[in-house]
C-alpha cells in the first residue's frame, strides 16, 4: 500500500499552512473520481508524575497605626525573601500586598468602634527540589509566615516534552486507522488534506496542604517542616485529519 504522506511528514503538515491543498477539495463534488474523503481521529493518554513542588506562604499584621503595620509586613518579607533567594534551586515570587482598615468591634454604636488596620503579603516558591523547599518552608514559618497553600504540578519543561511524545504516538495511531480504513474499503492510497491537534485538558490531581494561621502562642513554637508527596496528572492529546482514500 502507497501513503502519500508519510509519518514524518505528518508532523509537518501541523505546521505549516495547509491552504494549497485544501483548496483543492472545497466540496465533495472536488473529490476524484472513484475517491472518499473521511474524517479521523486517535486519543493518546499518559499518567505522568508531577515534578515541581508549589508553596504559597503569607505575612500578617494587624494595629491601630497603618505605619506600624506596613513597616511589619516590609520587615518581615524581606527577611523571608533574603532567606529564600540564599536556596538556588528555589524560584521566589513576591505576590499580591494588601493593606487595609476594619472595625475590630463591629457595632452599630459608631461610639464602640475599634477601628484598626490590618496588612498582608505573600510569597510563592517552588522548585523541582522538593527537600529543598520544604525545608525552606518550615523555615518561613519560623519566621511568622502562615501557610496558605501547597501542592505538586507538572513543570513546563515535562509538560512539553510529555506532550511531544504523546504527539507522535497519536500520529502514529491516526496513521494506522487511515491505513485500515482505506484497506477495508478497497482503497490503495491515503491522502491526509488536513490535521488538527488538539491537547485537551490536563487532569492534575494535586495533592494540597493547607495550614491554619497560628495564635500568637503557637506562632513562638518551634515547627517542623511540612510535607508532601507527590500525585500524578494524566494528559491527553487527539490528533484529527480529513484524509483522502484511492
Amino acid at each position: 500500500m502507497r501513503i502519500l504522506l508519510p509519518y514524518f511528514t505528518a508532523l509537518l503538515l501541523i505546521a505549516l499552512p495547509l491552504t494549497a491543498q485544501a483548496q483543492d477539495y472545497k466540496t465533495l463534488l472536488d473529490i476524484p473520481e472513484g475517491a472518499t474523503l473521511v474524517n479521523l481521529s486517535a486519543t493518546e493518554s499518559i499518567e505522568i508524575e508531577q515534578d515541581l513542588l508549589i508553596a504559597t506562604l503569607q505575612y500578617q499584621a494587624e494595629d491601630k497605626d497603618a505605619k506600624i503595620v506596613q513597616n511589619e509586613v516590609n520587615s518581615a518579607m524581606q527577611k523571608a525573601l533574603d532567606e529564600a533567594q540564599k536556596v538556588d534551586s528555589i524560584k521566589v515570587t513576591t505576590q499580591q500586598y494588601y493593606v487595609h482598615q476594619f472595625d475590630a468591634n463591629p457595632s452599630r454604636d459608631a461610639a464602640r468602634r475599634n477601628m484598626m488596620w490590618r496588612g498582608q503579603q505573600s510569597l510563592q516558591i517552588k522548585g523541582m527540589a522538593a527537600d529543598d523547599l520544604l525545608e525552606l518552608a518550615g523555615e518561613l514559618q519560623d519566621l511568622g509566615l502562615t501557610m496558605n497553600g501547597l501542592s505538586y504540578n507538572v513543570s513546563p519543561e515535562l509538560l512539553e516534552k510529555t506532550r511531544n511524545g504523546l504527539l507522535e504516538v497519536a500520529l502514529g495511531k491516526l496513521t494506522e486507522k487511515a491505513n485500515r480504513t482505506a484497506k477495508a474499503i478497497g482503497k490503495d492510497d491515503v491522502e491526509f488534506l488536513q490535521i488538527n491537534v488538539d491537547m485537551g485538558g490536563n487532569d492534575y490531581n494535586p495533592r494540597v496542604m493547607r495550614s491554619m494561621a497560628m495564635d500568637a502562642p503557637m506562632a513562638k513554637m518551634e515547627m517542623a517542616a511540612p510535607v508532601a508527596a507527590p500525585g500524578e496528572s494524566t494528559m491527553n492529546l487527539t490528533v484529527s485529519a480529513q484524509a483522502l482514500l484511492r
